[in-house]
């Protein structure tokens, strides 16, 4: 796959540098407008001008004398002077600018440079002398007043739908990160604001709104916002595809790569600060396309839209914008400024929708896992139910057992008597002395029946001693509690509670799983305390807390709290309640908001002796 993308990558670069050497050997009608024919070539520097610079001449001719603009399509240059000759006439400068020029110095206000010209019926000479970012080129367009106006107004309804979208994608996914959703929420906000930015500051925005008076900034802008775009992608790459997971050499690479941006900040005090961003955005590409691709073969999910964005952006943001800057723009009706922004649109259009692909992948898992808890928590109170139905069944058959060998206990007791009669009015005999020991022995049996049954009887409820049984418990979830640098602790105990284990365990996991997912630091603390003819079982946490409107609504199915860490599902305190129910206990939730919140469950029974815990 990546090999099939290096060739396609080739053929193009290929491609474009033929159609520049055609463009370079014709002469081009590019500039022309309103009747007005012009050539341009590369030339020396007209007598007075700076040779330092890069040098093209134009050579037009009209029926009559116009007013035109030289629109340079750029937003601002290191340095630009124009010449102007008439036949027979020498060459005058008409406009000088440089680096240190703020906006206010420009003959035409707008984002982009455009230079005002009085043209002469018949012949005329230009000499066009700059220098931009990069050594590059420029593609300038000779046009009439109107047309410029039209051009530009064009290029601001454009590049305000683009930043209006690009907006409305980041604000979307900035509410979707502020309800719950994942970390590459943030990272995905961070990245589309730094190409609004970026692109703020390519189409001329930034230096005719934002900075007008800091000339020096504006041309360091270009490689502070760049940098900034690449490590906002290079973040998101990381976050989205899981890379520390899925690709740890991938992911130590571009922590790597994070750094070296950071370092090439420097780079802002260089004259030409720009050509720093280039190398690094060409340093970035290929590890950029190898995590596409990796996670792509992986399945991740939303790894093919992933790759089509990123894919991209590289090409048309890093290949064909560099290509122009250089003057081998492949698409020559295209503005070499406009790939950035189609670029950034095309991966903030494919992101999203890499998003909506991830995200409908995750609700699906979501709703089997709460199929799947809601299946076990209907389980287990159907298992519960019949636990307690086989017993009390057990119950009763042991009862009647009893019943059953105490009626035959009497009969057999009169017969003893009646027996013990007859030895005293005649002699025994062995009949006599037979039926006395059958009967002794069949009173023993009977006797020992009743003695197993009411052995073997279940007195009621699980007779649980809190204290180890609750030490037990918290032990499973110590190792999650480490994780997430809190502290679980369980207040002494020595109290004795009858009820069901099972039932008991599963409100304990469910109380003790909210704690430790809601927390972000402090502890977690579970104690007994003794309630009028009831014990109440007590977890409490210092976490965010909960609003009184919020109460309520948590103990609904599938309702999550705001600060919800990945892996909730809105099932542990509607399945606690429903087990409470079940039981016949009562569920109390004490909470203040930014304070922390206790989860009670009060048992009704008289315990021995109980240790009690501070709320």
């Amino acid at each position: 796959m990546a090999g099939v993308l290096m060739r396609g990558l080739l053929i193009l670069l290929l491609w474009g540098l033929a159609v520049y050497e055609a463009r370079a050997q014709s002469c081009s009608t590019q500039l022309q407008a309103q009747d007005l024919q012009t050539c341009g070539r590369p030339d020396a520097a007209p007598p007075g001008g700076d040779p330092q610079l890069r040098w093209q001449r134009y050579e037009l001719h009209g029926p009559q004398a116009q007013a035109r603009v030289l629109a340079l399509g750029v937003p601002d240059v290191q340095a630009l002077e124009l010449w102007q000759a008439e036949v027979g006439a020498t060459a005058q400068r008409r406009w000088q600018l440089s680096a240190r020029d703020a906006q206010a110095a420009r003959p035409l206000a707008g984002p982009r440079l455009a230079l005002p010209l009085d043209l002469a019926a018949g012949r005329s000479t230009l000499w066009l002398g700059y220098r931009v970012h990069g050594n590059g080129r420029l593609e300038p367009q000779l046009l009439s007043p109107a047309a410029e106006r039209s051009a530009q107004l064009r290029r601001d309804l454009l590049n305000g739908l683009a930043l209006g979208v690009m907006a409305t994608l980041a604000a979307v996914v900035a509410t979707a990160r502020w309800v719950g959703g994942p970390s590459a929420y943030l990272a995905y906000v961070a990245l589309v604001l730094a190409q609004l930015l970026l692109m703020l500051q390519t189409e001329g925005y930034a230096f005719a709104w934002l900075w007008p008076e800091l000339p020096a900034w504006n041309q360091r802008a270009p490689l502070v916002l760049g940098l900034l775009s690449l490590a906002a992608h290079a973040a998101f790459a990381m976050q989205f595809l899981q890379m520390r997971e899925h690709m740890p050499r991938l992911w130590r690479a571009h922590g790597v790569l994070l750094l070296l941006f950071l370092f090439a900040l420097g780079a802002v005090a260089l004259p030409d600060p720009v050509s720093v961003g280039v190398l690094m955005a060409l340093a970035y590409a290929p590890l950029a396309l190898a995590a596409a691709v990796w996670a792509w073969r992986l399945g991740l999910p939303g790894a093919p839209l992933y790759t089509l964005g990123a894919g991209a952006l590289l090409l048309l943001s890093g290949l064909f914008f560099s290509l122009g800057v250089l003057g081998h723009n492949p698409f020559p009706a295209v503005p070499f400024l406009d790939y950035p922004k189609i670029g950034a649109l095309l991966e903030a259009a494919f992101f999203s929708a890499a998003f909506i692909n991830r995200v409908r992948a995750e609700q699906r898992r979501q709703a089997e896992q709460r199929l799947r808890r809601l299946a076990e928590a209907e389980e287990l109170l159907a298992l519960e139910q019949q636990r307690q139905a086989a017993l009390a069944l057990a119950q009763r058959q042991g009862l009647r057992l009893a019943g059953a060998s105490h009626d035959i206990s009497q009969p057999l007791a009169s017969l003893r008597f009646a027996i013990e009669a007859l030895k005293r009015s005649a002699a025994p005999g062995a009949i006599t002395q037979h039926l006395d020991h059958t009967l002794a022995y069949a009173q023993t049996l009977l006797s020992d029946l009743i003695q197993q049954t009411r052995a073997e009887l279940p007195s009621g409820p699980d007779r649980i001693a809190l204290g180890p049984w609750l030490q037990q418990q918290l032990a499973q979830h110590e190792q999650a509690a480490r994780a997430r640098g809190l502290q679980l602790r369980l207040a002494p105990c020595r109290a004795e509670l009858q009820a069901s284990q099972l039932m008991l365990a599963r409100v304990l996991h469910n109380l003790l799983g909210n704690a430790l997912r809601y927390t972000a630091r402090g502890r977690v603390l579970v104690g007994v305390r003794r309630r009028p003819g009831a014990l109440e079982l007590q977890v409490w946490d210092s976490g965010p807390g909960l609003a009184p409107a919020q109460l309520q609504r948590l103990q609904q199915p599938f309702e999550r709290g705001s600060s919800a860490a990945d892996g909730g599902h809105g099932l542990g305190l509607f399945i606690v309640k429903s087990l409470c129910e079940q039981c016949g206990w009562e569920l109390r939730i004490h909470s203040r908001v930014g304070r922390g919140s206790g989860f009670c469950v009060c048992i009704p029974q008289v315990p021995t002796t109980v240790d009690t815990v501070s709320a």
